[in-house]
């Protein structure tokens, strides 16, 4: 009985030692879904990278936060104690991706989508909190499943050294696709009718090498994910993009925003990132 009871407490406390740093993964329809860190622990006052994962199975994806004509943006609803905070979402570059025959942006594999977390610098050390959150999502193929899984994130606050958990290189791969400001050229948004024409105008020698395929992903849907995009490098180094307006988009909208890239998404391999766009738009007068 004595050998059976420090067993059971044997186990208990490994039970508690490993809740500090792992969180279960959830199976829900085509996807497995977790919370992970990108550290074992945070100390009062600091903030770390947390992330919601997402794996799908081959064939299936979820959306990015402006999905376009089709589909449902991933969301998550936490449940915090009054000494942590949490970051919105910091979407990773996104991929083109089918719902039946409409295009659409989203993702397909593992994924990280990342939030930061930040602990109050009145928390108290050599603690732990059991962080609770519902995630939300959309996942599709030829046809939909929505998902919902409530999930918890062990965070331990400590002023001890952190260590790197097994997710923190494929969280800084993540972080590695998230756009960047476009310094190298000044931009231009004129509408007229249903069309709205970027042009990318070279603010100094310094020029991007962009790829035949230079897409632009809109981040409110005010371009219309489903129909092509034309683009055209002119005489004097300008690039030209003529895109449709759709008609689920925001209306009298005076400001283009969204993403600059190749249609593949973000390439590891390339030095070349995903572009932030941001710049009014003027409406062209008719002669």
């Amino acid at each position: 009985m004595l050998i059976f009871n420090h067993m059971k407490l044997f186990t208990i406390l490994l039970l508690i030692c490993l809740s500090n740093t792992y969180a279960a993964s959830v199976r829900e329809g085509s996807v497995e879904v977790e919370l992970v860190s990108s550290v074992n622990c945070v100390s009062p006052g600091e903030t770390i990278d947390i992330a919601l994962r997402i794996k799908h199975d081959k064939g299936w994806h979820t959306y990015w936060k402006s999905p376009g004509i089709v589909g449902v943006p991933t969301g998550i609803d936490w449940k915090l104690p009054n000494d942590i905070e949490v970051s919105n979402i910091m979407w990773p570059q996104p991929q083109n991706v089918k719902m039946g025959p409409y295009n659409a942006y989203g993702y397909n594999g593992e994924i990280f989508l990342i939030m930061q977390l930040k602990v109050s610098a009145k928390a108290k050390p050599e603690s732990s909190q059991l962080l609770k959150a519902r995630a939300s999502w959309m996942c599709c193929s030829k046809t939909c499943q929505p998902g919902f899984a409530d999930l918890i994130l062990p965070i331990k606050i400590s002023n001890q050294k952190k260590v790197a958990t097994s997710w923190s290189t494929l969280i800084k791969k993540s972080k590695a696709s998230f756009p960047v400001p476009l310094k190298e050229y000044k931009t231009e948004a004129i509408r007229s009718g249903k069309e709205l024409t970027l042009h990318l105008i070279p603010a100094s020698k310094k020029q991007i090498n962009f790829p035949k395929s230079l897409q632009f992903f809109s981040s409110d849907g005010l371009i219309h994910s489903d129909v092509k995009q034309t683009v055209k490098k002119l005489k004097n180094g300008s690039i030209q993009m003529v895109m449709s307006i759709s008609e689920f988009g925001p209306k009298n909208q005076n400001i283009l925003e969204g993403i600059l890239y190749s249609k593949g998404g973000y390439d590891e391999s390339s030095n070349m990132r995903p572009y932030l766009v941001k710049t009014n738009i003027n409406s062209k007068t008719q002669s």
